[in-house]
């Protein structure tokens, strides 16, 4: 007898590993020295707190320095008064500054600044600079991934990292946090992992996924909700004492401005990567409809969450990379550089699942080459166009969806 095997046809994106051969994934090297260096020249020679573009070095790091300037000089009432930090930006970048960074994080996390504002600015940037990078290998260890100092390299070539970095923005800081949540989580430390999940309140918006996953489980998971609960109350009863006006500046900020702030003129809607701005760059002024959208979308992204979650209950490291990536799906804001914490699920999954590692490779190697591009061709389209397709978006879409169908396929 002859037995009839056949043999699934494979889908057409995955064919793409062919191309990806390692002379071709070397390029990534060239483009990631590339960038880095560009950068470093820029810096090193411009004129004293600027670059050779005429932008402040370290760009988005000003607002977080001058709110530790603000906090140490008696200022916190004025945290959130555009025109007074546009001031002291000034003061302490030069007159040469043409463009306003606005501090929109809650208060509690300009307390981390005021130590560093004590510094010149270049010199705390690049303390803050070399923090960030020392947490990237710190963030793969809590992950036990096997070649941490390795990875960071890797990662360093990846735009968002980069962003982080040279922006002088956060993000680094909150994949340490969402890294270390998970090693205590997988250790069996829930209180604890809850804790270390408050700490990212000052980006609030990048804790909904594991928060998510938690109530889904919260029979198994109430310690961990519990500690959470503790460490935001914590926080928000230690703002409330001890920066009360900032703390009331910001519930109003929170109200009357941060809803519709990327509708404003001056918000860099082309640096944006989330479903909110996506859809206001194809229907512009049309704020509401694209709140709308940007909601319906999101409710997708949870109930195929909901339904990986019923198919994969027990298993940890796949769940928890899931919930990032729901993160990111639902997020209401997400700059480039919030992009970073995505290096938690890429970790997550080469190691848990190694027999997808084909498909990992492409559909990774898809939106390291989306990042490098989509910003800069909506900031093209923005300068010729009325509308622009922020293509990094509905791209994530097709690779969470051709990752749902992989972890779906559970044996």
């Amino acid at each position: 007898m002859s037995e009839n095997t056949t043999t699934p046809k494979q889908p057409w994106w995955l064919r793409l590993h062919r191309i990806l051969t390692p002379q071709r994934i070397s390029y990534a090297w060239v483009a990631g020295i590339g960038l880095w260096a560009a950068w470093l020249f820029s810096a090193i020679l411009g004129p004293g707190n600027f670059d050779l573009a005429d932008q402040v070095v370290g760009t988005d790091y000003i607002q977080f320095y001058t709110a530790g300037v603000s906090l140490r000089q008696g200022d916190s009432a004025s945290l959130y008064n555009f025109e007074f930090q546009s001031q002291v930006e000034q003061a302490v970048a030069g007159p040469e500054l043409l463009s306003f960074h606005a501090f929109i994080t809650p208060p509690f996390l300009a307390w981390l600044f005021v130590p560093l504002s004590l510094l010149p600015y270049l010199w705390s940037f690049v303390l803050w600079s070399l923090f960030s990078l020392a947490l990237l290998p710190a963030s793969l260890r809590l992950l036990a991934y096997a070649h941490p100092l390795r990875g960071s390299l890797w990662a360093l070539t990846w735009f968002p990292v980069f962003a982080a970095i040279t922006f002088g923005q956060n993000s680094l800081l909150s994949l340490g946090i969402l890294c270390l949540v998970y090693a205590l989580w997988r250790r069996s430390h829930p209180l604890l992992a809850g804790l270390a999940l408050s700490l990212v309140l000052f980006k609030p918006q990048l804790a909904l996924g594991v928060l998510i996953l938690w109530l889904l489980e919260w029979r198994l998971e109430w310690k961990s909700l519990l500690g959470f609960a503790l460490g935001g109350g914590t926080l928000a009863a230690l703002t409330f004492i001890f920066l009360p006006e900032a703390s009331l500046a910001y519930l109003t900020f929170t109200q009357e401005v941060l809803p519709g702030l990327i509708s404003q003129a001056q918000f860099p809607l082309w640096h944006s990567h989330a479903l909110r701005s996506f859809w206001l760059l194809l229907i512009p002024g049309q704020l509401t409809l694209a709140e709308v959208l940007a909601l319906i979308f999101s409710a997708l992204g949870v109930l195929a969450f909901l339904r990986l979650w019923q198919r994969r209950r027990g298993e940890g490291p796949v769940l928890f990379a899931a919930a990032i990536c729901l993160t990111i799906w639902i997020t209401p804001h997400a700059m480039i550089y919030d992009w970073a914490i995505l290096l938690i699920p890429a970790v997550l999954l080469w190691q848990h699942l190694p027999a997808a590692r084909l498909q990992w490779k492409v559909l990774f190697a898809i939106t390291w080459l989306v990042t490098f591009l989509s910003g800069p061709l909506t900031f093209a389209q923005r300068s010729f166009l009325p509308v622009a397709l922020q293509i990094s978006v509905p791209v994530l879409g097709l690779v969470l969806y051709r990752l749902y169908q992989q972890l779906s396929r559970k044996e």
